[in-house]
């Protein structure tokens, strides 16, 4: 079974379907290596080091684009992540107060939920009354992050 992850090294993002990356868990501790083409594995970034990051995803993904509208085939949208930004648009802001707010992706009690703790909200991420948009993630976009904040 393949599990959607990323990992953040302190200075860029790696996905899971990148090729030649593979995740290794071992406890508590997660290693991200890359096999160069020798079938070297090398190092990318590990749990230890400050600054990395590990988000898993949500197995939510965006609305894709409509690619042929006679047979109403979609393009797969993007997948949304642990510490994605999302910009949530309600259609029932009676619930909420709020008819849009920015906030961060976060596993709560078990459950993905958008969270503005500024702002003192959390919703589940699966909805039927709102739609999102990805504004990117907190360690890439930091100031989108201080709206969420």
């Amino acid at each position: 079974m393949n599990t959607a992850y990323r990992v953040w090294d302190g200075e860029q993002m790696h996905y899971w379907d990148d090729p030649g990356m593979s995740l290794e868990i071992i406890g508590t501790h997660w290693f991200l290596r890359h096999m160069d083409s020798k079938g070297h594995k090398n190092l990318i970034a590990e749990s230890h080091e400050e600054g990395t990051a590990l988000m898993w995803g949500t197995g939510i993904r965006l609305p894709g684009q409509l690619i042929d509208p006679e047979k109403c085939i979609y393009a797969p949208g993007k997948m949304i992540y642990e510490s994605d930004l999302i910009l949530r648009f309600d259609y029932n802001p009676d619930v909420y107060m709020k008819d849009k707010f920015i906030g961060e992706v976060k596993m709560i009690e078990g459950s993905w939920c958008v969270v503005n703790d500024k702002e003192e909200i959390s919703v589940l991420l699966f909805s039927e009354t709102a739609e999102d948009a990805l504004l990117g993630n907190i360690h890439e976009n930091v100031t989108e992050k201080e709206g969420a904040q």
